[in-house]
C-alpha cells in the first residue's frame, strides 16, 4: 500500500451542469485531481473530509482514509 495526505481539498457544485465535483492536492504534489460525484458520493466524501483530523489517500487501490482516531 502506498498512501499519501491530502493536503488541500475543496467540494462544488456546478449549476449549470448539475455536477458534484471534488478537487484535492496529495502530499509532495504540485496537481490537484477533480472527481466527478454522483449526490450520494458527494455527501458521502463532504462527511469524511470533513469530520476527521486528517485524510489520507491510497495510491494503489485509489481510495480515501480518514486518520486513526485516539479516544
Amino acid at each position: 500500500m502506498a498512501w499519501a495526505n491530502v493536503t488541500h481539498y475543496s467540494f462544488g457544485f456546478s449549476d449549470i451542469e448539475k455536477k458534484f465535483w471534488l478537487y484535492y492536492t496529495l502530499e509532495g504534489s504540485n496537481t490537484s485531481t477533480q472527481m466527478f460525484l454522483t449526490p450520494s458520493q458527494f455527501t458521502a466524501v463532504a462527511q469524511l473530509f470533513n469530520s476527521s483530523t486528517a485524510v489520507s489517500y491510497e495510491t494503489n487501490g485509489h481510495y480515501f482514509a480518514s486518520a486513526p482516531r485516539s479516544y
